[in-house]
């Protein structure tokens, strides 16, 4: 009998795109501390955050599958996390307005021996230039809010040049690489099984 696959998130962008692999799993978010660390730098950060994640569902659930992720915004060696108010959000949209964007993904899974495995996958974005009404049209559709810098990709692709790497990826949990790695932890996966259902 296959494992049980965990989530280690609240992410409804995560759920979903997983949800896309056709596989059954259940959710737990991790509460981890995720202040990065003096002088650390942004892929350490990414890829302690997103261990960190997944070990402590990991405690807690033996002889389960444990999937964790962590892609934050990076300028530079500026880590953008999740806004929490309007202001922070609209600061952040000035920060990225035309520039080119990081966002690279740390996949982490534990397998139901307890052995880690671990991708980084990186993408990146370049974003048109802002003007106030686009930033403020984004602000007031509460657009900005559960979500790496305030980005949802997957709702401003009108706002977006180019796009390099992963759309999943920057979307929170790039497919390819997390079924691959799925598939090695024992976890059968059926991706196009609601489009034969529908």
């Amino acid at each position: 009998m296959a494992p049980q696959l965990i989530l280690a998130s609240q992410s409804k962008t995560r759920k979903g795109l997983l949800a896309r692999l056709g596989v059954e799993f259940s959710t737990q978010p991790a509460d981890v501390d995720e202040t990065p660390l003096k002088n650390e730098a942004p892929l350490a950060y990414i890829k302690r955050v997103a261990i960190a994640k997944a070990q402590a569902i990991a405690a807690n659930h033996p002889g389960c599958v444990i999937l964790a992720a962590d892609s934050p915004v990076i300028l530079g060696r500026r880590i953008l996390q999740t806004p929490q108010t309007e202001d922070e959000a609209r600061e952040m949209l000035k920060l990225q307005s035309g520039r080119r964007i990081a966002i690279p993904t740390v996949v982490v899974v534990i397998d139901a021996t307890g052995k880690l495995h671990h991708k980084t996958v990186n993408s990146w974005v370049k974003m048109k230039r802002l003007s106030a009404s686009d930033i403020n049209a984004y602000i007031t559709a509460g657009l900005w809010t559960h979500t790496a810098g305030g980005l949802k990709i997957e709702l401003m692709e009108n706002w977006i040049q180019t796009l390099h790497g992963s759309k999943s990826g920057i979307m929170g949990l790039p497919l390819y690489e997390t079924e691959v790695m799925l598939t090695r932890a024992g976890i059968s996966t059926q991706p196009f099984k609601s489009e034969k259902a529908a």
